[in-house]
């Protein structure tokens, strides 16, 4: 019986002269050995895959870099492990290209390697599921920020009108000063009358004096120049008295301006007002009798 290295060394020699001589034994070894080993197109095939797999990969990696920058080294680390795997596999394209006798051994790695590319395959796709956990925790982290915006916005807002009602307060206090000022003398009742009526101006008010002269004397029982303010805002009309205070008889005083009023302009009165920040309290029923608005403020005018 024949010995291994002589079977061998016969097949070694015949082998060229056979595949030259014989074309039927030349295309039956080459069937033979397409039906054990992976034909080098097919071996293309799954490189490509491989490749339009990384660059699949590479594209998600790079929407997902700038959200998830906490994963980036790791991502980074595994784009890497990716390319390395690819040079190790051109390596092992060449390697085939140049050791074909070693082919059964090569399919071994190639099956090796089919086993690493699904454990891969594995770890991208649970690599996918923890990056949309992280969209879905960066979705929730935007949403807060954003209800945190809002009430910034909304303390700001709250901050503004404090700000706004302080400043009115401040006003208020300095007309209720002016208005002592003017009650005891220390500053005059026309420089009183022209602070309020600044006030009334900046709340978009329009104020205009009304200046005649009663010649009968029904006013006060004498002939006497009657003055009065007209507060104005688009087509609505406020006949008003700006004074620092305000006493009963003032009251009725007022009441008849307002009807020397009607009776010069020929028309009837619908809105009238006492604008001061000291009414006397036994003032306020005669006014309310009397259809007379009250207001403490310029602030609180409302037209």
């Amino acid at each position: 019986m024949m010995e291994k290295r002589e079977i061998e060394k016969i097949i070694i020699e015949e082998l060229p002269r056979l595949l030259a001589q014989s074309p039927a034994f030349r295309h039956q070894l080459i069937g033979i050995m397409a039906e054990v080993f992976v034909r080098k197109d097919e071996l293309k095939q799954v490189l490509d895959a491989i490749k339009l797999l990384r660059e699949d990969f590479n594209k998600r990696f790079e929407e997902h870099s700038n959200r998830l920058e906490g994963m980036s080294l790791r991502l980074e680390e595994h784009s890497k492990r990716l390319e390395e795997m690819s040079l190790r596999l051109e390596e092992h394209s060449k390697r085939l290209e140049e050791l074909s006798f070693r082919l059964e051994e090569h399919s071994k790695r190639l099956e090796e390697m089919s086993l690493r590319l699904e454990e891969h395959s594995k770890r991208l796709e649970e690599m996918s599921l923890r990056l949309e956990e992280h969209s879905n925790r960066l979705e929730e982290h935007s949403n807060y920020i954003a209800q945190l915006i809002k009430r910034q916005e909304e303390h700001s807002e709250r901050i503004n009108e404090l700000m706004k009602r302080q400043d009115q307060g401040t006003k208020r206090l300095e007309s209720a000063i002016g208005g002592l000022g003017a009650r005891w003398g220390i500053m005059s009742e026309d420089s009183f009358r022209e602070g309020l009526k600044g006030i009334l101006k900046e709340l978009g008010l329009k104020v205009e004096r009304y200046i005649d002269y009663d010649t009968e004397g029904t006013v006060f029982g004498r002939p006497e120049q009657i003055e009065l303010d007209i507060v104005i805002k688009d087509s609505i009309t406020l006949l008003a008295e700006i004074k620092s205070s305000i006493s009963r008889e003032e009251i009725y005083a007022f009441q008849k301006k307002v009807e020397f009023y009607e009776r010069k302009k020929g028309i009837k009165v619908t809105r009238k007002a006492i604008i001061s920040p000291f009414v006397d309290p036994r003032a306020r029923p005669i006014a309310e009798r009397l259809n007379i608005e009250v207001y403490t403020s310029g602030y609180d005018v409302r037209i």
